[in-house]
């Protein structure tokens, strides 16, 4: 086939690294479609250093250069055919485009359980096994007994479409009986009942954001607000454990360029998933990008032009929706996700929550399981127990969610402890972890081990023959029978986010 007539080319730039790939893709175009490519970027750990995206609003033609990020191996086949499979055919017509949006896109969930004996990195290890498979967990409670022996439990999405097949249900439990060395797994359609959270939680069907139309607008959104009396969202009012929100986020909104776009310019550090953040923030109003380009400079700054449209083809004039516009993209791109870390039950425990808005598809934000036990892995810092959840939130009296925000965030909760089993007393201990824990969220450089030791150094943390950083020298872990009651309490409470 002709290269100009594939849907998804990917090819290396003479006179660049081995590690940068050029990615064009030619389909028809949809509202939502920028954020399902952003997304399957994100998820392969690619960095994006450039981009070019034009539409007439039938047709998109998408150009990314991409890179490497330290530690990810090149998939760029599956890549490309995963990327293909999220596009429409370049060969419909448009009335075959409009039939192909009109099929619905949700999938069938299905039940994965696995048992085995715990060991330090396992549910990295497994979290890595389980995208390898080309599977997406949207759900999962992990418990490990004071025997050490794990059970653990993912509700999950086949993004092949395969399941339950047998051939294929093989080749999922080979591939974690592999990662994990010894372990029993068997994989069955999800139970009904076992989709629905515990209270105030909810299950919510999963679809790519192009095969949705988003429930909400910015005028609708700016109206409710005008009636209700409530302001616009500040990016600034809501912080996690150990941020500091002095992030430079520069956003500005042009209608003097164009007579049919507002041109919106976005300038902050790049990161890991900067481009979806936006992108989802733009569908989650159903905003329409008509144009854009994107650069990262050398000084590691990223540089956004799009040229955008409400749902009705018109530029974003109202002062109130512009407002709301900036500061929903501030918020995106400074706080994608929430970290917490907090003793628990009686400071018995200490518990590690990571919080990301869900896409308007219904799907959590790629990676984070993989990145969070990624991060907890490299710092020697273990995982006894872990939930995955989606969490309702409230709605105003118009139905729409409160302050304009989300409908429903994803929550991923660990309970964590160092290697001796103790829980992590000091706080600067516990900001080093946060700090490993957000570097591997964000995609930026840290090194875990070195951090870790300066902390335990300045907490003055530590004795001779103790054999951990920043912890007492003290008897007792949770894994001895002195704290097996304790062990066997959680369990209970935490089953499914309780």
């Amino acid at each position: 086939m002709d290269l100009e007539e594939e849907t998804v080319v990917i090819r290396r730039l003479p006179d660049e690294d081995l590690s940068v790939r050029e990615v064009r893709i030619s389909c028809p175009d949809a509202t939502g479609l920028g954020v399902d490519i952003a997304r399957m970027l994100l998820d392969f750990g690619l960095k994006i250093l450039k981009g070019d995206i034009s539409t007439d609003g039938q047709w998109c033609f998408i150009i990314f250069k991409v890179g490497l990020s330290s530690g990810v191996p090149p998939r760029w086949q599956l890549l490309k055919s995963r990327l293909e499979a999220i596009c429409p055919s370049g060969t419909d017509s448009l009335q075959q485009l409009w039939r192909w949006r009109a099929v619905p896109k949700e999938q069938q969930p299905f039940l994965l359980q696995v048992a085995g004996y715990d060991r330090q990195g396992m549910l990295h290890s497994l979290s890595h096994a389980l995208w390898e498979s080309d599977t997406t967990v949207f759900k999962a409670h992990i418990t490990t007994s004071p025997s050490g022996q794990v059970s653990d439990m993912f509700w999950l999405y086949d993004n092949r479409n395969e399941l339950p097949e047998n051939h294929r249900v093989l080749e999922v439990c080979d591939r974690i009986k592999g990662a994990l060395g010894s372990a029993e797994c068997t994989i069955t359609p999800a139970p009904p009942d076992s989709l629905a959270a515990a209270a105030g939680a909810a299950s919510f069907s999963r679809r790519a954001c192009k095969d949705v139309t988003s429930s909400s607008n910015l005028r609708r959104i700016v109206g409710n607000k005008k009636q209700t009396g409530s302001g616009s969202i500040d990016s600034l009012s809501v912080k996690d454990t150990y941020a500091e929100r002095s992030a430079e986020v520069e956003v500005s909104v042009d209608n003097e360029t164009s007579a049919a776009h507002s041109m919106m310019t976005l300038r902050c550090r790049d990161r890991k998933g900067l481009l979806y953040d936006l992108f989802r923030s733009l569908k989650d109003i159903d905003l329409r990008v008509a144009y854009g380009k994107i650069e990262v400079f050398e000084e590691g700054v990223c540089e956004v032009d799009l040229f955008v449209q409400d749902q009705e083809g018109s530029r974003i004039t109202d002062g109130d929706a512009l407002e709301e516009l900036v500061e929903r993209v501030r918020t995106a791109v400074a706080l994608p996700v929430r970290i917490e870390l907090r003793d628990a039950y009686d400071a018995a425990c200490t518990e590690l929550t990571v919080t990301a808005n869900i896409d308007s598809g219904g799907r959590g934000r790629p990676r984070v399981t993989f990145d969070v036990t990624q991060g907890l892995s490299a710092a020697g810092v273990g995982v006894f127990m872990a939930d995955v959840y989606i969490e309702k939130l409230g709605l105003d009296p118009f139905g729409e969610p409160l302050a304009g925000g989300p409908p429903a965030q994803e929550v991923h909760r660990f309970l964590v402890h160092l290697p001796n089993g103790q829980p992590i007393r000091s706080d600067r201990d516990k900001k080093a972890i946060y700090e490993v824990v957000k570097a591997h969220l964000m995609g930026t450089s840290v090194q875990q081990q070195a951090l870790l030791a300066a902390a335990s150094g300045a907490a003055g943390l530590g004795t001779a023959g103790s054999g951990e950083l920043g912890v007492p020298a003290v008897g007792g872990s949770l894994h001895d029978p002195q704290q097996q009651s304790i062990l066997r309490a959680l369990s209970g409470k935490w089953k499914f986010g309780a």
